[in-house]
């Protein structure tokens, strides 16, 4: 079945259609002469727009019956009903693999079915993002000559980055519906005369060529905006930023002399610091040995390793002395004699 969409246009870009309704295809269960009871339960849900119950009803039968292509079929139409597009697309995927005609063709055209419905979100994305795109412009538009250079430059860049983002945008729905235009034409190339694959087949190709489309006028419109940053903005752009060089080499260098100052009176503080302790070593070795000589005088003024003279010692040296002294007189009496004697005078010996 086919639903065809409306079409909404935004200004200066390629149409993009609007979501399109795909209806579902029911499959009754011709493989037996007598539809299992839960199977045609959950027929008859699906069809009152109860595919939650729907689901429990197949999986009753699913226990009995084992898994079935009939029933992933009906599964997957269950899914699709609830949203759930991965679980769909999973379900229809292993019912394409039936040997029944019938059953092979409805299950790959409702693959590429969910393909669709799960490409459609990229479209609304798609619409936002260029639709923020053209409302910068406008503004800028509006701006005129009465912003300064810098708010028309920065109103520039904002758009071209919207721009940018737009072109992803538009990718996407180029990408996500290529994968649904390829299941279309793959179920065309064994059922050509299917026509409602045809039907749908070109609306994902519309969508791809709106998607198209639409990437070529933004990027003209991104040439033309970068042509005019280039002629308005670089050149500002170009002396701020060499104006901000300069600055930060500026900073660079105060910061460099700045730590070298600090790296020499560190230097200084510690030299000052080991010329204080030296001094203290030096001023401590000498209290040391001022309050040793006060304890001992004598020891401080003789060698280390001679002895004090006790009373004893004295007296022993003291008559030493006189012993030499009487031995002295003794001689020079000799002396005197012996030249009496010789009635000569002696000369002299010294």
């Amino acid at each position: 079945m086919r639903s065809p969409g409306a079409s909404s246009r935004l200004p200066g870009l390629a149409a993009l259609a609007s979501l399109a309704a795909l209806a579902l295809l029911g499959l009754g269960w011709s493989v037996f002469l007598k539809p299992d009871p839960d199977v045609a339960k959950g027929n008859r849900l699906i069809k009152k727009g109860k595919a939650e119950d729907a689901l429990k009803a197949y999986a009753q039968a699913e226990q009995r019956l084992g898994r079935r292509p009939q029933l992933d079929y009906n599964q997957g139409l269950a899914h699709f009903a609830l949203g759930k597009y991965d679980k769909a697309r999973q379900a229809f995927l292993t019912a394409s693999g039936a040997t029944e005609g019938a059953l092979r063709r409805k299950a790959l055209y409702n693959l590429a079915n969910t393909f669709f419905k799960e490409a459609e979100p990229t479209l609304a994305s798609a619409q936002k993002a260029t639709g923020e795109a053209l409302d910068a412009e406008r503004k800028l538009a509006e701006l005129g000559s009465q912003a300064s250079q810098e708010v028309r430059c920065q109103a520039m860049q904002q758009i071209l980055e919207l721009l940018k983002k737009a072109t992803e945008a538009q990718k996407e729905v180029e990408k996500a519906f290529g994968r649904a235009r390829d299941e279309y034409r793959r179920l065309l190339e064994s059922s050509p005369t299917f026509f409602d694959a045809k039907w749908n087949l070109e609306l994902a190709l519309r969508h791809q060529g709106a998607a198209k489309q639409a990437m070529r006028t933004i990027e003209e419109r991104s040439k033309a905006l970068k042509e005019r940053f280039e002629k308005e903005c670089k050149q500002d752009q170009k002396d701020k930023q060499d104006q901000k060089d300069k600055q930060d080499q500026k900073d660079k260098q105060d910061q460099k002399d700045k730590q070298d100052q600090k790296d020499k009176q560190d230097q200084k503080d510690k030299q000052d610091q080991k010329d204080k302790q030296d001094q203290k070593d030096k001023q401590d070795q000498k209290d040391k040995q001022d309050q040793k000589d006060k304890q001992d005088p004598k020891q401080s003024s003789e060698p280390h390793d001679k002895k004090p003279l006790t009373k004893e010692d004295i007296a022993k040296e003291k008559a030493g002395q006189e012993l030499d002294n009487l031995e002295r007189r003794q001689r020079e009496r000799d002396q005197q004699r012996a030249r009496s004697r010789s009635g000569q005078t002696p000369e002299k010996d010294w």
